[in-house]
C-alpha cells in the first residue's frame, strides 16, 4: 500500500524516492515535516504471513552476509563483545527504575523473549501480529499469569482493559508500525496513573548512517517503515498525548545506532 507521511499526513507520492531506497521499496522524505518513511509498506494481512518479521529478518541477514561476509562477521562479533563487556541489560535497568511492578505490556512481543527476562514481580502481557510467534509467547507468559493477544497493535490494544497496565514496552517496534500515531493514541487508554512507556528505535540521525549510507544496519527492507530522528520522535510523543520523562543526549547519542526514551500520558 502507498501511504502518506505517518507523522504529518502529507501525500508525498509526487516526491522522488530517497537515494537510500532499494527497489521495489520506496523510501520517501516528507516534503512537509522531513520524516523519512517507507511509502509502499506491507499491509497487516501480509505481516501475518509471508512478510512476517522473523521471516524477512532472516532473509535480510542472509543477504548482508552474502554481500559482505567479512564485514558481517566482524560486526556481529564486535557487537557481541561490546555488549558483554560494557553494556548491561538496559531494558531491565530501565524497567526497575521507571516501571511499577504489576502487569507490563510488550507491544510487538514476538516470541516473548523480552518480557521473559523481567523479574517475577512484573506480569508479562503481549501483542503480536504473527500467529506463529504469538503462540510461543503465550506459552511463555501463561506460567506467570500473563497473556498474549494475536493481532496488529491497534486492534490488540482495543481488546485490553482500560488503565490496566503499570508499564508498556515498545522496544524495536515503532520502526515497524505503519500507523505509529494510532498505536500511541490507543496505548494511552490502557495506561494507568503513573504508567510509563519505554521506547527503543533506530536513530536515523546517527553518524553511522551518514558514514555507511545504504549499508547502515538500521535500513531493513521491508521491515523498517519509519526512520526517526530525536526531534521527530519527541514530536510524535508530544502530539499523541505523552510527556517525555527521560530523553537526554546520552539516550540518543549521534554515535549510537539506537535511541531510548521514557514517556507517560499527560
Amino acid at each position: 500500500m502507498d501511504r502518506s507521511c505517518p507523522l504529518c499526513g502529507r501525500d508525498n507520492r509526487s516526491v522522488g524516492a530517497c537515494h537510500y531506497s532499494r527497489p521495489p521499496w520506496k523510501l520517501k522524505r516528507c516534503s512537509g515535516c522531513g520524516f523519512v518513511y517507507l511509502e509502499n509498506a506491507a499491509d497487516y494481512s501480509s505481516l501475518r504471513d509471508q512478510m512476517a518479521w522473523h521471516k524477512t529478518y532472516a532473509a535480510e541477514a542472509e543477504r548482508r552476509k552474502l554481500d559482505n561476509p567479512v564485514l558481517y562477521s566482524a560486526s556481529r562479533a564486535s557487537k557481541a563483545l561490546i555488549q558483554r563487556l560494557f553494556k548491561p541489560d538496559k531494558l531491565i535497568s530501565w524497567v526497575h527504575r521507571y516501571l511499577v511492578p504489576g502487569p507490563v505490556l510488550d507491544v510487538g512481543c514476538a516470541d516473548g523473549h523480552t518480557l521473559e527476562r523481567l523479574p517475577l514481580e512484573f506480569i508479562p502481557y503481549g501483542i503480536e501480529i504473527s500467529s506463529e510467534l504469538s503462540a510461543i509467547a503465550r506459552q511463555r507468559f501463561a506460567s506467570r499469569g500473563g497473556h498474549v493477544v494475536n493481532a496488529d497493535a491497534i486492534h490488540g490494544l482495543q481488546q485490553l482493559a482500560e488503565r490496566f497496565f503499570t508499564g508498556v514496552i515498545m522496544t524495536g517496534f515503532l520502526e515497524h508500525e505503519t500507523n505509529p500515531q494510532g498505536v500511541l493514541l490507543a496505548a494511552v487508554r490502557i495506561m494507568g496513573a503513573g504508567t510509563r512507556l519505554i521506547i527503543k528505535v533506530p536513530n536515523y540521525a546517527c553518524w553511522n548512517r551518514a558514514i555507511r549510507g545504504k549499508d547502515w544496519c538500521g535500513f531493513r527492507f521491508p521491515d523498517h517503515v519509519n526512520y526517526f530522528t530525536p526531534a521527530l520522535l519527541t514530536d510524535l510523543l508530544t502530539h499523541t498525548g505523552f510527556r517525555i520523562v527521560r530523553f537526554s543526549i546520552a539516550d540518543h547519542l549521534p554515535t549510537s545506532d539506537n535511541m531510548w526514551l521514557v514517556a507517560e500520558p499527560r
